[in-house]
């Protein structure tokens, strides 16, 4: 019996032909001829089952329908098969050495199996593929001559895709795809540097999607493209590599300058129904991309190193900013759950996580627009990027905490509008290198969080350091903002803390006068119900601006008394401003301490008449050692007391004689000192004696202090009036 006679009954029975693999080729040879015509026989029971045949000529089944087994093992073929529009119930290429495969609108009834060392020279083609089971690649080597390696864009399975450890050098194209299973892809390599490696834009997976490290770690020297992609279940990238390999257009950045994107994964518009997995040693050289994805659980960055550290080692040289390199591109993105970027604590995710294992960025993160509905940790992070905004968030919306505690980062924190639901903690955050401004000159804040809104505590303590220094402005914290111990301000920057128009319960800036903040405090139009100082919030280098500052209660640690609050009064306002002073007495009044408010209150009158004129001054002392201003009426009657007694002991000793001999009044020395020293009244005294010599001196200077207290008690008057 000849070799195709054996290899025709072999058929008939569905019976495996073996090749020896050590022989020839030539002695191993089977016509591709005579295996088609072969599938075109509808025999009963009967199926192709080969192992280690060489087959030569084509082997083509286009648009035929075969009904049969096509089970191959370790076959090598001289001519791409060709299987394009053809309905198989079964096709099994394991171990196979192909020059290509030619199979779109390819229909197979059950699994369709490329795996265990099968091996492409040129392209796969599946294209519009139908595999009405599991499409099998495990272990599979795709070497493309040209740029793709498998096409399969809008292929249908309705299992999975099984593609562990797969090899492949070219784009492998599953544009549109629709898997019903998972896409298993762990330990693959793909390789198509400067183009895309993986391209599933508009993919759909019923199941979950690995690229982790099952199978030894997924690698990727080009672009990976899911952009548009739904997936059922969790997206997983722990332990992948990726590698940069495609410079998108560049993306303009508000409020100025460019993103230099080289994208390693995009996956804008993702749509995710569980979570997203880029942490346990993930790795990227470039622009991880998750615009505008939506994520039904939670999104994990922890232990992930983003971006190319050489790129932004570059930045420290530069005077002006005008490339931004991009780390984390995630504007518009919606996390249901948590976005988890802090350390593992071993193996677990508890308390704040271990430095070293925390997410390190190099380049910007971006979350504009971002929408985390938990909580968002990026605790012990360590982002990179020195003279940018290293963190970009404007918009940024979190239900939840977000927490920032020992947070290391290059660059500043742009947290502008955002929206944090209960906490921000930035609790012992390092912040050096903030941002540059455009003419090179300065530095802006290293925390600019202006008109954030934070539904419960800002904390800004145990070692928090801003060296660029923290904007607030306008900002409305729900209980307690908290500066405790921070280091505010450094090199360049001008103001160390911006709160102007803060709302706030509780205000903390207790401060010791070893830590001084470097820059200006501004504290203008803050609105808190209490407050805690210290001493070195009020040695700021730049001074403290507290005009029109408001609280209901303020105190110290250690405790001051009034007398030193109007002395950091006085050298943080070397121009008089009456507001501090009335907020301050209105807080002690308040508090029932009448006496401390009256301090405040003649220490106000006394700065006011002292940066007046020499009258004004004359006027203010007058007022200020007669009547306390008006704050200390007791002393006009003193004063007046006390020139009556000198006044009637002088006439006692000096009786003057009658004005007129028509008139006999009683002279009455007590009664003439009280007539002359009190204006307008008339007790019957004044104008009936004729004064001569001292006595005519004295009694003009008791009419002149008369007039003079007079008018200084009545201006003391209408102000204890217009107070009451």
């Amino acid at each position: 019996m000849t070799d195709e006679e054996s290899l025709r009954a072999a058929f008939a029975t569905g019976a495996r032909v073996r090749f020896d693999a050590k022989k020839p080729k030539v002695d191993r040879a089977v016509r591709g001829e005579l295996l088609s015509a072969l599938l075109t026989e509808p025999l009963p029971g009967s199926a192709l089952r080969l192992v280690g045949a060489h087959v030569t000529g084509a082997f083509a089944l286009e648009g035929l329908t075969v009904t049969q087994v096509v089970d191959l093992v370790d076959c090598t073929f001289d001519e791409a098969p060709d299987l394009r529009m053809a309905r198989l119930t079964s096709l099994r290429l394991r171990g196979c050495k192909v020059p290509g495969l030619w199979a779109r609108n390819l229909r197979v009834g059950s699994d369709l199996v490329l795996e265990a060392g099968f091996t492409s020279e040129g392209v796969v083609d599946l294209t519009d593929a139908t595999v009405d089971g599991t499409f099998r690649l495990a272990g599979a080597v795709l070497k493309a001559k040209g740029d793709h390696a498998l096409l399969a864009a809008r292929i249908r399975l309705s299992g999975s895709l099984q593609a562990i450890a797969l090899r492949a050098g070219g784009e492998v194209r599953l544009r549109g795809a629709n898997i019903g299973g998972s896409v298993h892809l762990g330990g693959a390599r793909l390789h198509n540097p400067g183009q895309n490696a993986l391209d599933g834009s508009g993919v759909t997976i019923a199941g979950n999607l690995f690229c982790d490290a099952e199978g030894g770690r997924f690698t990727a020297d080009g672009r990976i493209l899911l952009d548009g992609a739904r997936v059922g279940g969790n997206v997983v990238f722990s332990g992948a590599r990726l590698k940069a390999g495609v410079v998108d257009r560049p993306v303009l950045v508000i409020p100025r300058g460019t993103a230099d994107e080289s994208a390693s994964l995009v996956a804008d518009r993702i749509r995710v129904e569980g979570n997203v997995e880029l942490d346990d040693g993930f790795t990227s050289t470039g622009t991880v991309r998750l615009a505008n994805a939506e994520v039904g659980g939670y999104l994990r960055l922890s232990g992930a190193a983003i971006g190319r550290q050489d790129v932004v080692e570059e930045l420290e040289a530069r005077e002006v900013v005008d490339r931004i390199p991009v780390a984390l591109h995630a504007d518009g993105i919606r996390v249901r759950g948590d976005l988890e970027a802090r350390g593992a604590v071993n193996g677990g995710f508890r308390g704040d996580g271990a430095r070293e294992s925390a997410l390190r960025a190099y380049g910007q993160v971006r979350l504009v627009d971002a929408h985390v509905r938990g909580s968002a940790s990026l605790s012990g992070v360590h982002l990179h990027g020195p003279g940018i905004d290293v963190l970009f968030a404007d918009r940024l919306t979190v239900g939840g905490t977000l927490f920032l505690r020992d947070l290391h980062a290059k660059g500043s924190l742009r947290l502008q509008n955002a929206a944090i639901g209960s906490t921000l903690d930035c609790s012992g955050a390092t912040l050096t290198q903030p941002r540059r401004r455009p003419d090179g000159k300065g530095v802006k804040p290293s925390l600019d969080a202006r008109v954030a809104t934070i539904g419960k505590d800002l904390l800004c303590s145990n070692g928090f350091t801003a060296t660029g220094g923290v904007r607030i402005r306008l900002a409305e914290v729900g209980k307690m903002a908290t500066f405790t111990g921070a280091r505010l301000g450094g090199p360049g920057s001008d103001i160390a803390l911006n709160a102007y128009g803060l709302t706030v319960s509780q205000l903390v800036l207790r401060m010791a006068e070893d830590v001084i903040p470097v820059g200006r405090v501004v504290l203008r139009r803050v609105s808190a119900t209490a407050v805690q100082d210290g001493p070195g919030l009020w040695a700021a280098t730049g001074g403290v601006d507290v005009e029109d500052f408001t609280f209901s209660a303020i105190s110290s640690t250690p405790p001051v008394d009034v007398h030193t609050r109007l002395r950091w009064l006085r050298e943080v306002q070397p121009d008089f401003a009456p507001g501090p002073y009335e907020q301050l007495a209105a807080v002690y009044r308040d508090g029932g301490e009448e006496e401390l408010a009256q301090q405040v209150q003649l220490e106000k009158q006394h700065r006011r008449y002292s940066e007046l004129g020499r009258a004004g001054r004359v006027w203010g002392g007058l007022q200020r050692w007669t009547v306390g201003y008006g704050y200390r009426p007791w002393l006009a009657i003193a004063w007046l007391v006390a020139f009556w007694l000198l006044g009637a002991l002088w006439f006692l000793g000096h009786e003057m004689p009658k004005l007129n001999d028509d008139e006999s009044p009683s002279w009455n020395p007590w009664l003439l000192a009280v007539d002359l020293l009190i204006p307008i009244v008339d007790l019957g005294q004044d104008g009936k004696w004729k004064f001569s010599g001292a006595s005519q001196w004295i009694s003009s200077g008791l009419i002149a202090v008369g007039w003079i207290l007079a008018s200084t008690a009545a201006a003391g008057a209408a102000r204890v009036l217009k107070r009451v």
